[in-house]
C-alpha cells in the first residue's frame, strides 16, 4: 500500500511539472445506438500536456417508450465515464483523438401498465475516436465510442468544447 501511494504521488508530481494549466468544458448531444435513445453529455477535461487529456463525463439518456409483450415500457439511463484522449493534430485546426476509459451505467426500464421498474447497473470499458476543430477557445467535435462489458453498446456524440487556461502558461499563449 505504501509503495502504491509513493508511485501515485510521483506520477501526479510529474504530470504537474508538464501541465499546461488548461481545462475544457464540453456540452454535447449523444445517441445510444443500441437502445435508439438520445441524451445530453456534460464533461470536463484536464489537459496534462499538448497531447494527453483526461476527464469525467456525465451522460443523461432521456426516457423513451417502447411496445413490449406486457404493455408499454419506458427506458432511460445515466452514464458516468472517465476517459482519456490522445490528441493528434492533423492540420493547424483539425485534431484526431483516440479515446479509452471506463464507465458506470445505470439503466431503468419501467412498465407503464404495472408500474414495475427494472434497474440494471454495470461497468464497461470504453474505446473510440473523435475529431475536434480548434476555433480559438471554442472547439466543435464529433466522437464515436464503443463500450465493452455487460452490454456492448455504441454511441455517437456531437458537441462543442470551451477551453480555459490559467497561470503563467495561459498568459504566454495569448
Amino acid at each position: 500500500m505504501y509503495k502504491n501511494t509513493i508511485v501515485i504521488v510521483l506520477l501526479l508530481m510529474a504530470a504537474k511539472c508538464t501541465a499546461q494549466h488548461k481545462i475544457s468544458f464540453d456540452l454535447a448531444g449523444i445517441r445510444n445506438m443500441r437502445h435508439q435513445i438520445n441524451g445530453s453529455n456534460l464533461s470536463c477535461f484536464y489537459h496534462f500536456n499538448e497531447r494527453i487529456a483526461a476527464g469525467v463525463e456525465m451522460n443523461r439518456f432521456y426516457s423513451v417508450k417502447k411496445i413490449a409483450e406486457e404493455g408499454m415500457n419506458e427506458s432511460s439511463a445515466w452514464d458516468f465515464d472517465y476517459n482519456m484522449h490522445y490528441l493528434i493534430p492533423l492540420s493547424k485546426k483539425l485534431v484526431f483523438y483516440p479515446l479509452t476509459g471506463f464507465s458506470h451505467t445505470s439503466e431503468k426500464e419501467m412498465n407503464t401498465v404495472t408500474n414495475e421498474s427494472l434497474y440494471e447497473r454495470f461497468w464497461s470499458f470504453n474505446t473510440g475516436a473523435g475529431f475536434l476543430l480548434e476555433c480559438g477557445r471554442w472547439a466543435p467535435h464529433i466522437e464515436y465510442s464503443f463500450t465493452w462489458g455487460h452490454l456492448n453498446q455504441q454511441f455517437l456524440l456531437a458537441g462543442i468544447s470551451y477551453e480555459m487556461e490559467w497561470g503563467k502558461a495561459g498568459k504566454e499563449h495569448k
